[in-house]
């Protein structure tokens, strides 16, 4: 019994020395209705939309997580296309639809961003980063798996990509 207490008391204090060595993130999402393709298959837009940029904001935080503490890392997303396209499907009933993943649609995203050391001096910042993931879909069955599980893998594959990138001497 001890030592699960203990085991459990060194699993608390590590997640939340993680927490406290992230950098401070904020997410800013301007004009989602112009974005290029968030559009919901069978679902609530206003819901799938809120879906979106909730995991979304949750990564880049997590991606914080990898910076300075005392530093702070602004980011606003200007445009998202998430990985497929809706196409039309036809049931025995009613017409339906859904997100087709294939070779030529794949994600891409815009937006701008500014980090800062503690002082507040701007380290590193762009107005306007674009990304897009026209990498093959294929790959091992690890990949597969991870990718079913999580809706937007891709997305978040391609900001760990530019985030590894960018920030390469930056992270812990």
């Amino acid at each position: 019994m001890k030592n699960i207490t203990i085991l459990t008391a060194a699993i608390a204090a590590t997640l939340f020395s993680a927490n406290a060595l992230a950098a401070e993130v904020k997410v800013e999402w301007k004009d989602v209705e112009s974005y290029r393709d968030i559009e919901a298959v069978n679902a609530v837009q206003s819901s799938f939309e809120k879906q979106i940029m909730d995991g979304l904001t949750a990564h880049w935080k997590e991606l914080g997580a990898k910076l300075p503490e005392d530093h702070k890392l602004t980011v606003t997303m200007t445009d998202l296309d998430i990985a497929g396209r809706v196409e039309p499907t036809y049931g025995a009933s009613a017409a339906s639809h859904m997100r087709v993943l294939d070779e030529i649609s794949y994600p891409a995203m815009s937006f701008a961003f500014t980090y800062t050391d503690a002082s507040g001096r701007v380290l590193a910042e762009d107005a306007d980063v674009r990304l897009k993931d026209l990498g093959s879909r294929s790959g091992t069955m690890r990949t597969a798996l991870r990718s079913g599980r999580d809706t937007l893998f891709y997305e978040k594959r391609l900001m760990d990509r530019w985030f590894d990138e960018q920030f390469k001497a930056s992270s812990n």
